[in-house]
């Protein structure tokens, strides 16, 4: 008898197979985050939310393994709390330091690849670290849920866990079926639509521009990535802010731009190419369905010597606008399109991922903080920029492959980045960019 199947895998899930097999106990290809909930928390009727809400996202629910059709989502069936359940709960207020034992514990989780043709795809561990104080961590390979699956996961388990704790039934899942995204992507995929996105990535690129990178060589993601660290604090920001209004831009497109520069400075380069991840999703159903459809994309600017800040900032603008009108378009078809290999030779250098934090949900009126983990296989250096609602300032990680870099060397490219940034910041944007001499932080 033929085994169910669900549905085909998307080309990102595709992508992500054909990354695990090369390395299958590497536990890179992750997307993980610490949820920091303070208030009163029932855990009992949390893991029946977060239960619940598994059992709304056929994502979750499959195992993935290879055929002679090649690789296959199949149904797995996912035991409740106390019964199998993906879920650790441990309540660590008798221990000197409990986040500290939260956290070495999430690290020890993150080093752990999964198997995917038994699944789960997922983990989940619940820390009480104080009275009113708990940590949430929520982890799941890629290949199930990208960013903004996961996102709507956590947000979900949030409003089914405040309905049980009001005495409440959760009402219908406002989740899409993963068949939907599917279809919705091949029906893209024989589209006018994809066609005109491959017309122009293809003229965008017909040129094969070379993509610098602060490593200068490549080399295959290593299963954890070194991280740096920088909080920016309210002044800077606020400045930063003046900067984005003074040149019709948002905070974003600044710090990009300020990311530009640095590397054409750092590599003496006078075009850059940053990588550029978007979510890839513009059809009705792929918006409300927790799967895996997210894309990274090639953002080309030129940074000559007489370039202004103000200019190099609508290059930003103006390549973003276009990117995400074609972002459905995978990675993966252009690097065939300009005839690279499936791995080395970059299409791209450094990525830029923007994470927001203002909609942390609430759990029966407990508020929260999300605190990313991990976000997938850091090739070469990746910028990701967090932007919170309270008035903490910017963070800003700059998360690196070890393989290619020492943390001095990550140390000194967060500071060159930030020196840079508070310079551009106090100078006239319409002003032609001096960057000599040679920043102290950069590298000769």
């Amino acid at each position: 008898m033929a085994r169910p199947l669900l549905a085909p895998l998307t080309a990102a899930q595709l992508a992500l197979w054909h990354a695990q097999a090369r390395d299958p106990d590497s536990p890179a290809h992750t997307t993980a985050a610490a949820i920091e909930i303070r208030g009163p928390l029932d855990p009992v009727l949390f893991a029946e939310a977060l239960h619940r809400t598994v059992g709304e996202t056929d994502a979750l629910r499959v195992r993935i393994e290879e055929t002679p059709d090649g690789p296959r989502q199949f149904p797995l069936e996912i035991e409740p709390p106390g019964h199998g359940f993906a879920l650790h709960a441990a309540d660590l207020q008798d221990l000197g330091d409990p986040d500290a034992v939260a956290h070495a514990w999430m690290r020890n989780d993150l080093a752990r690849p999964f198997d995917l043709a038994t699944g789960p795809l997922f983990r989940n561990a619940l820390f009480q670290v104080g009275e009113r104080r708990w940590i949430w961590y929520q982890r799941a390979h890629r290949i199930a849920l990208d960013g903004h699956g996961f996102a709507l996961v956590v947000r979900r388990v949030a409003d089914v866990y405040t309905n049980l704790a009001a005495g409440e039934e959760a009402g219908p899942s406002p989740f899409g079926r993963l068949a939907d995204l599917a279809a919705e992507e091949a029906a893209y995929r024989a589209s006018e639509a994809y066609a005109g996105d491959r017309a122009h990535w293809r003229h965008t690129f017909a040129d094969r521009p070379q993509a610098p990178t602060l490593a200068g060589r490549t080399a295959p993601a290593a299963p954890t990535a070194l991280r740096a660290t920088a909080w920016l604090g309210t002044d800077l920001t606020e400045r930063i802010d003046a900067l984005a209004e003074a040149v019709r831009a948002t905070w974003p497109d600044v710090l990009i731009a300020t990311h530009a520069c640095y590397l054409a400075h750092a590599t003496r380069s006078p075009e850059v190419v940053l990588g550029l991840p978007m979510r890839g999703r513009m059809g009705a159903a792929a918006l409300r369905v927790p799967g895996t459809v997210a894309n990274v994309l090639p953002l080309r600017l030129a940074v000559p010597p007489e370039a202004t800040f103000a200019e190099l900032t609508r290059q930003v603008v103006v390549g973003i606008r276009a990117a995400r009108r074609h972002q459905r378009y995978r990675h993966e078809d252009l690097r065939r399109d300009l005839g690279l290999p499936p791995a080395g030779c970059p299409s791209a250098g450094p990525q830029v991922a923007l994470m927001l934090c203002d909609d942390a949900p609430t759990f029966a009126g407990a508020p929260s903080a999300v605190h990313h983990l991990a976000a997938g296989a850091v090739d070469d250096l990746t910028l990701t920029l967090h932007h919170r609602a309270d008035t903490t300032g910017l963070r800003i990680d700059h998360d690196a492959n070890p393989a290619l870099y020492e943390e001095h060397e990550l140390a000194t490219h967060q500071d060159g980045f930030l020196q840079l940034l508070r310079r551009v910041v106090d100078a006239d944007p319409h002003a032609v960019l001096c960057l000599g001499p040679t920043l102290s932080a950069f590298p000769p």
